[in-house]
């Protein structure tokens, strides 16, 4: 990346030099390598695409061929032949010779999603032609000798399509030599396709699920995007990697505003990253507030719940947030997890708000409790309406001073939770409090 270009984006898939080395993607490439199926799922703007990208990239260089087939928002059999046609034809060198030779005696005619294939030949039946191009990777893998891998996007938008996932399985079932992944975004439809044991699917792939990013491949990323475009990142790799709390396209969009503000004279400081933080609030506020706007109010006090710090099934939740019983905040629980908004722990009992600007905004407009730190800093008191020095709201010379201002904050909203810290020894400080 050029110095003066803003070297993080934030508004479309990564390429995989753009983006930060994951570990998942290193055993979705074990697990295609050694001939076997996995299903990859991750919320949206997790970085689950361009990870995708990032294994076919490094499967082309053990001389695996892979394609990759995108099935968002798929409407139809004919849609689906289409999207499969599609990626079949990128297909590169040798290779698109047999496609195109295949390819020739299949007819396609549709219009949907804003595809329009045509052949001199009659159109054939849609679903002849998906049978069709589901054996091609397999014809690839006997013509050439190489293992190949199919990556298929956005699986879950077959479930509306009734039977296509055994017309999928009766095809798979005897590729020996090819690989498959199948990537999902909603967990309820993965869980329905793969792990009921009446679909044609069931028990066909491991899965992996994409963690948030690891905070030193992130903190190095980081630092190594901004010396590369002629910036210092200065003290506040931490303090970002912290409120974006491991979730790729919030990292990003936060970071891209941060280095708009950086001067290359002087390395960023964290009243830059309040201000780019601030930023990326305003930005995002309408979209929040129009998903906000979409949730029963059973979901919105589960997820208050959750931006407070408690669990929906705890006491506080029943006595702050207003959920009835245990019944009420397990539904909501569950819609809310099935469109992904929030998330079980990886002891599979704890739950948590995916988007953290989501969370954040939840405390601020939502009806949950702030929580609201004092704490030593620089021979100062520190006030934050929340775990960050990012949210720094006020310093103050005593602490007395300092307590009053948190319960002032306390007091104007819907109550907070007041965290006190009058030392300054690290071992009884926050990890995100220490001084660097």
């Amino acid at each position: 990346m050029p110095p003066g270009v803003n070297p993080f984006i934030h508004a479309r898939v990564l390429s995989p030099e753009e983006s930060i080395d994951r570990v998942e993607g290193r055993r979705l490439l074990e697990l295609a390598a050694g001939g076997h199926n996995a299903v990859l799922h991750a919320p949206r703007r997790f970085g689950k695409t361009t990870l995708l990208k990032q294994v076919l990239q490094s499967a082309s260089e053990l001389d695996m061929p892979g394609v990759l087939v995108d099935l968002s928002d798929v409407l139809s059999v004919a849609d689906v032949a289409a999207r499969l046609e599609q990626a079949f034809r990128a297909l590169p060198g040798n290779i698109q010779r047999l496609i195109s030779k295949e390819l020739g005696s299949v007819a396609i005619t549709t219009p949907v999603a804003g595809f329009s294939f045509s052949r001199r030949n009659p159109p054939a039946d849609p679903i002849a032609a998906v049978h069709t191009l589901l054996e091609l990777p397999a014809q690839i893998s006997s013509r050439h000798g190489q293992r190949v891998l199919v990556v298929l996007d956005e699986f879950q938008s077959l479930v509306n399509l009734d039977g296509l996932d055994g017309v999928l399985r009766s095809h798979i079932q005897h590729h020996s030599d090819v690989s498959y992944v199948f990537a999902a975004s909603e967990p309820s439809l993965l869980r329905m396709l793969f792990e009921d044991r009446a679909r044609p699917l069931y028990g066909q792939a491991e899965r992996v699920r994409l963690q948030r990013l690891d905070p030193d491949a992130t903190h190095d990323f980081i630092a190594r995007r901004f010396e590369e475009t002629g910036k210092d990142a200065g003290e506040t790799i931490s303090d970002l990697i912290h409120v974006a709390e491991g979730h790729p396209q919030r990292l990003m969009l936060i970071a891209h505003l941060l280095w708009d503000r950086v001067e290359t004279q002087h390395p960023a400081t964290l009243t830059d990253l309040r201000s780019a933080y601030d930023a990326t609030m305003r930005m995002v506020n309408p979209e929040l507030r129009y998903l906000w706007d979409a949730l029963s109010a059973n979901e919105r006090r589960v997820l208050a719940a959750l931006a407070s710090g408690y669990s929906p099934y705890q006491q506080e939740a029943k006595i702050f947030m207003g959920l009835a019983n245990r019944s009420s905040a397990a539904r909501a629980a569950e819609n809310l997890e099935g469109n992904a908004i929030i998330e079980r722990g990886t002891d599979d009992e704890s739950l948590r708000i995916i988007d953290p600007l989501l969370a954040r905004w939840v405390r601020r407009h939502g009806g949950a409790r702030l929580q609201v730190f004092v704490l030593p800093r620089d021979g100062l008191f520190a006030v934050t309406d929340g775990p960050s020095l990012t949210f720094l709201r006020s310093t103050h010379q005593t602490i007395a001073e300092a307590e009053a201002e948190a319960d002032r904050i306390a007091a104007a909203g819907n109550g907070a939770d007041v965290m006190i810290y009058d030392v300054d020894d690290p071992n009884e400080l926050p990890d995100w409090a220490i001084l660097p």
